[in-house]
């Protein structure tokens, strides 16, 4: 039996749609305090808040689809780079500057390409799972 056969897809699958919300839902308190500043919570500003982020705790606990791990590494990397600038912005804000375009324009395109490329992964997983169910 090969890899494919053997993958959890539908874990997989289910697991990448809970991150994604909690995802967003991270982004969206993010925005929030930038727009509304307050105390920011430590999984806003902690160094290593990408680590808490159930999005790297779904990574870390599936297996990575076969054939995957270069556009994984590419999503953890471009996950580690989105927290490390919302945690920039939050900070600055907090120090009382400013927030400026060129800032949010960066937080912007992060977290467009973050999507555009954890889509490509949904997309290769479920093509995966499709060709697997054809071949049954």
């Amino acid at each position: 039996m090969n890899d494919h056969a053997r993958f959890p897809y539908d874990e997989f699958i289910d697991g990448l749609e809970e991150a994604i919300y909690w995802h967003n839902a991270w982004f969206s308190r993010g925005m929030r305090q930038l727009i509304l500043p307050t105390n920011g919570s430590e999984d806003l500003v902690a160094r290593d808040a990408h680590l808490h982020c159930k999005l790297a705790g779904f990574f870390g606990y599936l297996p990575t689809p076969p054939g995957q791990e270069e556009l994984k590494a590419q999503i953890e990397d471009l996950h580690q780079q989105m927290h490390a600038l919302m945690r920039e912005a939050l900070l600055e804000n907090a120090a009382g500057q400013q927030l400026n375009a060129e800032t949010l324009d960066e937080l912007e395109e992060a977290q467009a390409v973050f999507f555009i490329t954890l889509h490509g992964l949904f997309r290769k997983v479920m093509e995966d799972k499709c060709a697997i169910s054809k071949a049954a």
